[in-house]
């Protein structure tokens, strides 16, 4: 059994989907035939200096227990793969997933985009964690608050006691790895010698835990005191003012808050402090109808909390 007619089967269920699921990397290049000739046509128009300049959009882990992929799906997306070659079973997180941008910032991700069911047989829209067990595979989609996608500086997974940092690849070389990992055999019973057998070598690298809270300095900030993931806005369009707001002068933010359900959508939606003149409403209608959220997560769960958050309406450019 090898990784390449699983993950075809994966992605055939996938399109029988009507929920919007990206297919899993490893499958999702057997559809590459249908936009190939416009890729080839850009590729031709770029020289060797300007591909070198790109930054990577994709990464990969390759070691004895793991094998990773990831690469950026969107603005608020990444699509990862994990081969489990391990005796153990092992928890993935979207809150372990974390990378840093050219600022210095860091991003984690928020949610799992699999749908989950409750301990009351509720189906949700998202999930929190995914048990892999020994020598299988699982493609994900992992959303959150992302930014500088363009500027990616390093790329790590955190699992257990180690963390596990991406290599970045140019398209070219993700291509060829993720080739290689279609021909593994996960029924080996010799798994170095498979990936032999597959041209796999090792990539990327490992850091495990000190014991100090040096482990933990890149999630601060990013994660509460108590381990909550909390809820995020992945897209709050601009907003207009209203014309009596504009004749009066009138801007600023207005305070709301509001309940971000398991699902991600808004209840009890109120005005904590407003602006008047039609501002509190419009923000209403527009937090309603635009804006985008992304539940809490706790403990490898997707959880219902409050959030509080503002509307901002800028004074006019002169």
């Amino acid at each position: 059994m090898n990784v390449k007619p699983l993950l075809r089967r994966t992605y055939h269920t996938i399109l029988q989907s009507r929920r919007r699921i990206l297919a899993p990397r490893f499958v999702e290049r057997h559809r590459g035939w249908l936009r190939g000739a416009a890729l080839l046509a850009l590729l031709a128009c770029a020289t060797a200096g300007a591909r070198a300049r790109q930054p990577a959009k994709n990464f990969a882990f390759v070691g004895p227990q793991y094998i990773m992929t990831a690469e950026v799906a969107g603005p608020h997306e990444f699509i990862l793969n994990f081969v489990n070659l391990s005796e153990y079973v092992i928890v993935v997180q979207p809150g372990e997933f974390i990378y840093q941008g050219a600022s210095g910032q860091f991003y984690i991700g928020q949610v799992f985009d699999q749908q989950t069911k409750g301990t009351r047989g509720d189906t949700y829209r998202y999930s929190a964690s995914i048990l892999l067990t020994s020598l299988t595979f699982k493609g994900l989609n992992i959303l959150g608050a992302f930014h500088e996608l363009d500027q990616i500086m390093e790329l790590s997974v955190r699992i257990g006691a180690k963390r596990f940092y991406f290599a970045p690849l140019e398209k070219s070389q993700f291509d060829q790895v993720v080739a290689k990992i279609e021909n593994l055999d996960l029924e080996s019973s010799d798994m170095p010698a498979a990936m032999r057998a597959a041209n796999l070598t090792e990539m990327g690298r490992i850091k495990s835990t000190d014991g100090t809270s040096e482990w933990d300095k890149d999630w601060q900030g990013l994660l509460m005191p108590e381990g909550l993931n909390p809820p995020r806005i992945i897209e709050r369009p601009e907003i207009q003012p209203t014309d009596e707001a504009r004749r009066a002068n009138t801007y600023g933010a207005v305070k709301m808050s509001a309940i971000v359900t398991r699902d991600g959508t808004v209840e009890n939606l109120t005005v904590v402090k407003g602006l008047g003149r039609g501002l509190d409403q419009r923000a209403l209608d527009v937090v309603k109808n635009n804006y985008v959220f992304l539940p809490a997560t706790k403990n490898g769960e997707v959880v219902e909390t409050n959030i509080k958050f503002d509307v901002v309406f800028p004074p006019p450019k002169k």
